[in-house]
Parts: C-alpha cells; sequence; structure tokens
C-alpha cells in the first residue's frame, strides 16, 4: 500500500532575546501560557485498523490489527517499508501490548504473551526476546504508552511475577508495578511500587487503572490513568519515588472510593476521567488527559448504547498541560474533539502529529488523516 503525505516544515519556536548587553532575557520573561496550534493535515493513502502509533527522528509507525501490518514512514510521505506478518507458525507477530523505537529506530513491542517483538529498522523481525515469566494482563487500551527505554534496558508494564495476577484486590497497593527487562540477559527486575499519595495506596476500591509512563534521563515521569497525580521516580537510585504533582484537571470525573471492589460503572453509566498520555523530554513533561463523562449527561444521551459510541468526544473534552521543575504547571489548553489520538510528543518545542476522528466527524475515506500540531507559546 502507499502513503501519500504532504505537509509543510514550520519553524515557530522562540527564545529569550539577547539585550544590549549581550545577556539573555531570564527565563522569567518566557510566559508559560501556552496555545495548541494545527499546522496541516496529512492524507495517508492506506486504511486499516490503527491499535498502536508512534513518530521518533522524523519517521511514523502505524500498527494496524486488521491486517497484522506495521508500517514505517518518513518526513516527505515515502513509505521506508511496510510488513504484514502471520498471526501463528514462523514469523508470528502477536498483539501488541505496548510498542517503542529506540535511538538505532528499531522497534520493540511488548506482547500480552511471554515475547517482546524486535524488529529491525526495516521491520523486520529480528527476534523473539522472551520475559522469564508468563504475563497475567488480559488486555490493554489503545495505543498505550508503557515501553521505554532506559539506558539498555526495556522498562515495562508485564504483570504476572511470581504468578500474581493485576486483577486482584489491591494489586497497585501490595505489588511492584514495572519491570526492567534486559534484551541481553532476558533477565528482568520488579521496580516501583505506588507512594501513600497514591489513592490506590488505600483500603478503598476504585476501578482499574491503565499504567502510563514516559523517561527523560533517569527520571520516570509514571501515572495510573484514574488519578489526577504524576507520581516521579530516580531511576538512577533505584527506583526510588522522588514526589508526586497534581496536575490540576479542570474537571475529572472520578468514581469515588468504594468500601467494596468497583463493578462495571464506568462504560455502562458513566465514563471515568483518565490520563491518556504522558511525554517527557529535558524540555518539559506533556500531561495528555480527558474529562470523563458525568452519569446525568452519560444517561440523558444513552452512552451506553454501541450506535452511540461515536459521541463520547461531543462530551469527553480532551486536554494537554505542560509541566517542568522551573515553571511549573502551564494553562490547560483543549484538544479539537476532532482529533483521535495523539501519536507522541517528542519536546514542547516540536511539531507532533495526531490521528484525527473520522467516526466522530462523520465522514467516510479511503485514506486516513493525521493533523500536524505544535504546543507555542502565547
Amino acid at each position: 500500500m502507499r502513503f501519500t503525505i504532504t505537509f509543510f516544515l514550520c519553524s515557530i519556536l522562540f527564545f529569550g532575546c539577547k539585550d544590549d548587553s549581550g545577556e539573555s532575557e531570564s527565563d522569567e520573561s518566557l510566559s508559560n501560557e501556552w496555545e495548541l496550534e494545527i499546522l496541516d493535515s496529512i492524507q495517508v493513502d492506506y486504511m486499516g485498523n490503527i491499535w498502536d502509533a508512534t513518530f521518533k527522528n522524523g519517521h511514523g509507525y502505524l500498527r494496524d490489527i486488521s491486517s497484522n501490518s506495521l508500517v514505517k514512514f518518513d518526513t516527505t510521505g515515502g513509505v521506508v517499508t511496510q510488513k504484514t506478518y502471520p498471526k501463528e507458525g514462523p514469523g508470528a507477530v502477536d498483539w501488541f501490548s505496548s510498542l517503542v523505537i529506540s535511538e538505532k529506530d528499531e522497534l520493540y513491542a511488548s506482547t500480552y504473551g511471554q515475547k517482546i517483538h524486535h524488529f529491525d529498522k526495516n521491520l523486520n523481525l529480528i527476534e523473539n526476546l522472551e520475559m522469564p515469566f508468563i504475563s497475567e494482563s488480559r488486555g490493554g487500551r489503545r495505543n498505550a504508552k508503557n515501553i521505554s527505554f532506559w539506558q539498555d534496558k526495556l522498562l515495562l508494564w508485564y504483570p504476572g511475577r511470581d504468578g500474581i495476577s493485576p486483577y486482584i484486590n489491591h494489586f497497585f497497593r501490595d505489588h511492584p508495578i514495572l519491570e526492567l527487562f534486559d534484551p541481553e540477559s532476558q533477565n528482568s527486575t520488579a521496580m516501583i511500587r505506588i507512594p501513600e499519595t497514591s489513592k490506590f495506596n488505600s483500603e478503598l476500591f476504585f476501578d482499574r487503572p491503565n499504567v502510563q509512563f514516559s523517561i527523560s534521563d533517569d527520571t520516570l515521569y509514571f501515572a495510573l490513568s484514574n488519578e489526577e497525580l504524576i507520581h516521579i521516580y530516580s531511576l538512577a537510585d533505584s527506583g526510588k519515588w522522588v514526589r508526586s504533582i497534581n496536575f490540576d484537571p479542570s474537571v475529572f470525573h472520578l468514581i469515588p472510593g468504594q468500601k467494596e471492589p468497583v463493578g462495571y460503572v464506568s462504560g455502562n453509566t458513566m465514563y471515568e476521567a483518565e490520563i491518556e498520555g504522558i511525554y517527557a523530554s529535558k524540555a518539559g513533561v506533556v500531561i495528555n488527559y480527558q474529562s470523563g463523562i458525568p452519569e446525568d449527561i452519560f444517561t440523558q444521551f444513552e452512552l451506553n448504547k454501541p450506535e452511540n459510541y461515536y459521541r463520547y468526544p461531543e462530551f469527553r473534552k480532551s486536554f494537554l498541560r505542560i509541566y517542568n521543575e522551573e515553571e511549573g504547571l502551564s494553562n490547560e489548553l483543549t484538544i479539537p474533539a476532532k482529533i483521535d489520538f495523539i501519536l507522541n510528543i517528542e519536546s514542547p518545542e516540536k511539531p507532533f502529529y495526531a490521528l484525527r476522528n473520522d467516526e466522530y466527524l462523520g465522514e467516510e475515506k479511503e485514506f486516513l488523516t493525521f493533523y500536524k500540531l505544535q504546543l507555542k507559546r502565547k
């Protein structure tokens, strides 16, 4: 298949200008008020069910679960390579849990089995690395961001150590959450526990969260999706918790803590808010989250019915917020409802890409559309 991608490179970054003495203006002169701008749209001559996607080092990657394919494209619109894999037998590729691109442009994908697929830069399957125990996870969210490189190892969400299921009561309170996997030895070490600041570190029960995280240098930014906190850990100090920050969302509809396990509430009588992605870099951390839908709106518009699922973006508002050590939290930026999900944000200072939600727009196309977006200071 062929991708046709047309976009324009735009430079809109600016920094403090020089004063008469040649000194740079202090960072305090820069506004921490930001806005989100759609620079362009990218039409991709391809149709499929895109479950995972990312963008790094000038290349985009798509995972199509309808054909069990991977596609890599460059910024000129050319398809670098496209591969379709068998689901069984030699060379089989399993359902991804999450994926990450190395600095060598090689792709690693965790799965719900015991494998970590390793692909070369041309998307040839090089090897199947093997975790030392079987995953107990039975599924996850679309485009999850819960695998990342740290030094020469992979940090990932891969529950199942000692045969313990993540679906037991108080799993997140009582057990390590992540695994640090060494591709060379294929050994793994349990990493991090949730801190006392987390609501999950209590006797109460909450709806089951998704795991999202990102790494910059030796710092891990970790979140349980239905909580208003980002937990910060030092990987250089054996995963020691440093602090937690509340990203202060304007609206974040949650199921209150219960004395008994929470049943199937979110998606039936309301839709719980969640963090959809964390993107860490030296320039700051971008938090992507959505508001959820309260019970009255959910019931009024019968949003539990499949024929109304397409209306979720109409009521479930999505936002971005930027955090860095020097300036703290930025203003809250609203993401247009026509955006489905963000591929990746390499830095607040670089353009990034997001998939258009054609179902919400009611448009049937023979291609995918991606928006090219930019964060910029006001």
